[in-house]
């Protein structure tokens, strides 16, 4: 079964994909915003709100990776543990987690379909039998080399609206913005500190 049409993926895809297209784009250029008069309660102030413009960003990029992954049926989480996985192999599911800032019950959701489809594999860690540790398998290897592709391609689609000064811009900002508030979030990203096999990072006093 392909990751992007398991019961508990294709909902969500699918629901990305319609949003995408049936919201109305505001015309930023005409109408300028509350802070040259615009009335606080019509649409136009809801679009062009900071939280409501990256919330939105955010779905437009899921849909982009939905197009560019389409045939390699992967989701923009489960690359991330592919990826993390490949970074860190060893690992175990509270470190990936707070690499990735996941919940665990997202990681064993996603965890438990990509073992289903050979991708990941748990192993019993050689310094903790009570533990188990994370791994790819040779597929999830080749998938993540087939996958290599998909960041330069949404890079290039970002680039169709922004140049290449603009978009370093953008990042910067973005990233400026989760560093500060990451500590607020339920997940938050935590160092990554696990620089050998079978390391967990530690999490972080809640103080």
């Amino acid at each position: 079964m392909s990751l992007m049409t398991h019961p508990s993926v294709a909902p969500s895809i699918s629901h990305f994909r319609k949003s995408c297209v049936t919201l109305p784009i505001p015309d930023f250029v005409e109408k300028s915003g509350i802070m040259n008069g615009q009335d606080p309660t019509s649409m136009e102030a809801l679009y062009q709100r900071p939280g409501f413009i990256i919330r939105r960003a955010h779905q437009i990029v899921l849909a982009l990776f939905d197009e560019e992954a389409a045939d390699l049926g992967l989701t923009t989480t489960q690359y991330s543990v592919l990826h993390t996985l490949r970074a860190r192999p060893g690992i175990n599911q509270m470190g990936l987690c707070e690499l990735i800032g996941i919940d665990r019950s997202t990681a064993t959701m996603v965890l438990r379909l990509l073992e289903k489809n050979g991708l990941v594999e748990r192993k019993q860690s050689e310094k903790d039998r009570r533990r188990n540790t994370l791994m790819l398998t040779s597929a999830g290897e080749n998938l993540l080399v087939r996958a290599a592709p998909l960041s330069n391609a949404i890079s290039t689609r970002m680039r169709e609206v922004l140049n290449d000064e603009e978009l370093t811009q953008l990042s910067h900002l973005l990233l400026q913005f989760v560093q500060s508030f990451n500590h607020r979030v339920r997940n938050p990203l935590l160092p990554d500190t696990a620089t050998a096999a079978d390391q967990t990072p530690t999490r972080a006093s809640s103080s």
